[in-house]
C-alpha cells in the first residue's frame, strides 16, 4: 500500500507541475497534513469514550453473550468443511466484537478463524465455501453500534450523533444479507460444476 499511496503522491506532484501549479499543490499538501493532525486531536475525546464503553461491554460479558448467541445460527449458516467447525468459536467473536463496532479486538479472532478453514480446507489451494461466507460476512459487518460514525457525527456538530444507527443497522442488515444470498448461489453453482 505504500507503493500504491507514494506513486499517488508522485502522479498528483507531476501533474501539478505539468498544470503550472505546483505551488498550490504544495499548499494543499501541508494544509492537508494539518487538517489530518487538527482532526485527530478533536476526535481523540469521542474515541475515548466509546473505547471505554466497548471495554465495558467486553468486561462485563456482553461480546461474549453475544458470541454464544450466535454460534447455533451460525453453525447453521455455514456449510463447514471437515476440520472447518474448529473456527466456529473464532468467527462468532469476531462477527460479535464487530457489531458492537469492536474492529480491533474482532481481527485476532477472524485471523484465526481463517487460519483453521485453511488448515482443515481444500488441497488445491483455493477458499472454501465457509472461508467465502466467513470473509463476506466480516466484509458487511453489521453495524449494531457504529462508533466511528457516531464519533465523527459528533465532532462535525451534528444535532443527534447517534441519529445514523437505525439507518447504519438497515443498510449493514441489507448487505448482509444480500451478500449471504450471494455466497449461498456462488456455493450452489460451484458445486454444479465440481
Amino acid at each position: 500500500m505504500n507503493a500504491v499511496f507514494c506513486m499517488m503522491l508522485l502522479i498528483g506532484v507531476a501533474a501539478a507541475a505539468a498544470q503550472g501549479r505546483l505551488s498550490a499543490a504544495q499548499d494543499a499538501l501541508l494544509g492537508g497534513g494539518a487538517e489530518a493532525a487538527a482532526f485527530c486531536l478533536s476526535m481523540a475525546g469521542a474515541y475515548a469514550f466509546f473505547g471505554g464503553l466497548l471495554g465495558v461491554l467486553r468486561e462485563s460479558g456482553v461480546t461474549g453473550a453475544l458470541a454464544n448467541a450466535l454460534r447455533r445460527p451460525l453453525f447453521r449458516l455455514f456449510r463447514f468443511a471437515p476440520g472447518e467447525e474448529q473456527a466456529l468459536s473464532d468467527i462468532s467473536v469476531n462477527l460479535a466484537a464487530d457489531m458492537l463496532g469492536m474492529g480491533g479486538a474482532a481481527t485476532p479472532a477472524g485471523l484465526s478463524a481463517m487460519r483453521k478453514m485453511a488448515a482443515a480446507g481444500r488441497q488445491d489451494g483455493r477458499a472454501s465455501d465457509a472461508m467465502l461466507l466467513f470473509l463476506t460476512l466480516n466484509m458487511c459487518s453489521v453495524q449494531l453500534l457504529p462508533t466511528t460514525m457516531i464519533a465523527i457525527r459528533a465532532q462535525a456538530g451534528a444535532k443527534n450523533p447517534a441519529d445514523i444507527v437505525l439507518p447504519t443497522l438497515l443498510a449493514t442488515g441489507a448487505q448482509t444479507l444480500t451478500g449471504i444470498a450471494l455466497c449461498k448461489i456462488f456455493a450452489m453453482r460451484n458445486k454444479a460444476h465440481d
